[in-house]
């Protein structure tokens, strides 16, 4: 029978999820203060110029201290995080994690010194809610079937992944326009998620497969596949499988999604790409990991607060940056 969680361990579990957040947020705070000084030195992420002008941009990066230490901090941040998780749960370290868009909003308006409307405010806002609303509406454990979920995910990659690509290209054929950075942002937001979603894949193959695999794990990382033609087991593969689906798509999401916020204000971008992050995966544990709610209204409202601070947020970023253009050629 299990018993009620020491409440030390609670408070304990929910001051970690704290610091996570706090970090987190902090890290793109740090790291935009780092984008504006590339800009200001005329050094911009643009992926459309090929690997090596890609690898010279994160080179100057890394030797910013600003952006260097927003890496650092949301590094960090990961190690709270996990065992929050580990103490008291998402359902108890999710809410928790929200609260962390007020320090962003704080960081942002006095670091930054960025502004927005009230009506993108309460945008944040209703971002900041949904966690809570979809940590109450009571969500079930992942059990993935490694044998049946294929064709789901199959289909899931395959709407998901053409849709990042068709707003990356968009991006590009707006270069210098005021969607430049929605869409870059919205392109390299989608494949951020899907690395969320494959490190699910590959976090549920090391717990269902933690009884018969121990020390040696990490060679399943690269001769998994392997194992999974001498065994047939789809464990192997989908360890093998979900651990550098989770590397490749989070990798290619950086150049974009730091673009993304290079080219616009972080207190739009930001949450933007913490909705889709959201967004995503729960349509993935719909549809292909079979989870389901046990209060599917708040888990609707939660949603909708999400799609709709997201146009909120999108539809101010377009209408920004279409003022400061006019201005700059009004001048």
């Amino acid at each position: 029978m299990n018993g009620e969680v020491d409440i030390v361990i609670v408070v304990i579990g929910i001051l970690l999820a704290l610091v996570a957040t706090t970090a987190f947020n902090l890290a793109f705070v740090f790291q935009k203060r780092g984008l504006n000084q590339a800009s200001a030195k005329g050094i911009e992420i643009e992926t459309d110029k090929g690997l090596k002008h890609l690898i010279k941009t994160f080179i100057w990066l890394f030797k910013n201290k600003f952006w260097l230490l927003g890496v650092i901090i949301g590094g960090g941040g990961w190690i709270p995080y996990v065992i929050s998780i580990g103490l008291v749960g998402i359902v108890v370290s999710e809410p928790v994690m929200a609260t962390g868009f007020i320090v962003f909003v704080i960081a942002a308006t006095r670091m930054l010194k960025e502004r927005v409307g009230p009506l993108e405010y309460v945008a944040i806002g209703m971002l900041t809610v949904s966690p809570v609303l979809i940590a109450f509406a009571g969500t079930s454990d992942v059990a993935i079937d490694f044998y049946t979920f294929v064709p789901a995910f199959i289909i899931f990659i395959v709407l998901s992944v053409p849709i990042s690509i068709i707003s990356l290209i968009i991006a590009k054929k707006k270069k210098g326009t005021s969607a430049e950075g929605l869409f870059t942002m919205l392109g390299g937001a989608i494949l951020f998620a899907l690395g969320g979603t494959a490190t699910n894949i590959w976090v549920q193959a090391l717990l269902q497969a933690s009884s018969t695999i121990n020390w040696y794990v990490l060679f399943e990382l690269v001769f998994g596949i392997f194992w999974y033609f001498t065994s047939g087991s789809y464990l192997h593969l989908w360890m093998f499988l979900g651990f550098w689906m989770m590397v490749v798509f989070s990798i290619s999401s950086i150049p974009f999604y730091q673009g993304g916020i290079q080219k616009g204000k972080l207190l739009i971008m930001y949450p933007i790409l913490d909705s889709i992050a959201l967004l995503l995966p729960i349509f993935a544990g719909l549809l292909v990991f079979q989870q389901t709610f046990t209060n599917y209204v708040l888990f609707f409202i939660a949603i909708v607060l999400i799609i709709a601070a997201t146009l909120i947020l999108g539809k101010y970023q377009l209408a920004f940056e279409s003022f400061e253009i006019k201005n700059k050629n009004d001048k």
